[in-house]
């Protein structure tokens, strides 16, 4: 099993960084074929061989991804495409 964990700021407001969650978790489902549902500020998501969430904070985001033993070799892909999408939509 492989674990995404990844802590970002950021200095949208709450309603802006909420819908580019929504765009990252449709992005994601995408990918991994995953389901996803939001409970408060917390976007859960799940799939055979992998669940996680994303969570919006004060001025930051949580995200940890649990991928399963078939989705690990794709970890690097997954992480570094998530990265990016923040990079572009969170600074």
């Amino acid at each position: 099993m492989a674990i995404i964990s990844i802590i970002r700021q950021h200095n949208l407001d709450n309603k802006k960084a909420r819908n580019e969650v929504q765009k990252l978790a449709d992005k994601l489902a995408g990918e991994l074929s995953a389901e996803y549902s939001w409970r408060g500020d917390r976007l859960e998501f799940k799939r055979s061989g992998a669940d996680g969430f994303i969570e919006l904070a004060h001025g930051k985001i949580f995200l940890e991804i649990k991928l399963g033993i078939l989705l690990t070799p794709l970890k690097g892909h997954i992480e570094s495409t998530i990265h990016s999408y923040l990079d572009r939509n969170l600074c």
